[in-house]
């Protein structure tokens, strides 16, 4: 996940992209520290799911391509959409450390 950051698509809305180049960044700091708050939200949702999702693992319940929906919707709860569009909003004016 530390290849990914946020970029501006209007003046409210980011998307998480795949950063190539960290070089071609106008702002590499802060494009650092939206990956490693990516990365750090992605270890914790794992921590919090992984016994449930060993479980569901050894029963053979997660299907190929099903682990996002299972992850994401059925143990932690923290999508709200189900499409492949994952589409953030920022609050620049109050950052209180979650993605």
């Amino acid at each position: 996940m530390e290849d990914y950051t946020l970029e501006k698509v209007d003046s409210k809305r980011y998307e998480w992209v795949r950063v190539d180049s960290w070089d071609n960044l106008s702002d590499k700091q802060e494009a650092k520290v939206y990956s490693k708050d990516l990365s750090s939200y992605c270890g914790r949702l794992l921590e919090e799911t992984e016994d449930e999702l060993a479980e569901l693992i050894k029963k053979g319940s997660v299907k190929v391509g099903g682990l996002s929906k299972i992850l994401c919707q059925d143990l932690s709860k923290h999508c709200k959409q189900s499409s492949d569009s994952h589409e953030v909003t920022v609050d620049d004016d109050e950052s209180d450390g979650e993605l």
